[in-house]
């Protein structure tokens, strides 16, 4: 994975560093929500909720509404290709699949911080094709 860190404070790194772990490697989401979300917070996904525990809760309900569809996270395979915090920005751009039968997709997930706190995100993601015309993997 490829890293950098240019210009946070160090309570920001820190901070993202956390939630980094939260998130990315223990997937606990709700903590990781619960503990680094800050008021005012601002989601730009168009299929999330606004508030982060409307997330939180969307999540539980549909994995609970269709608990076949995902493998156990022990099958999950996660990819970091990038991470780098830059200003008051943590971005991760990674692969994931949800089981042996999931292609996958790529990600980019984008998190402002302010007063070491998330107060926005965006993410773009795109499943894996079988091939591409470049002939080069997606990460």
């Amino acid at each position: 994975m490829r890293e950098m860190t240019h210009a946070a404070g160090d309570a920001m790194r820190v901070a993202a560093e956390d939630f980094f772990r939260l998130l990315y490697v223990e997937h606990n989401f709700p903590k990781a929500i619960r503990d680094h979300t800050g008021p005012g917070f601002v989601e730009h996904n168009s299929e999330l909720p606004n508030d982060p525990e409307d997330q939180v809760k969307w999540f539980a309900e549909r994995t609970a509404a269709a608990p076949d569809a995902y493998a156990p996270e022990s099958e999950w395979q996660t990819r970091f290709v990038h991470k780098f915090i830059v200003g008051d920005y943590l971005v991760v751009h990674y692969f994931m699949s949800v089981g042996p039968e999931d292609r996958g997709r790529m990600f980019a997930d984008f998190w402002r911080f302010q007063g070491g706190k998330i107060v926005e995100h965006w993410d773009v993601l795109q499943p894996v094709p079988e091939t591409t015309r470049s002939g080069n993997p997606m990460w």
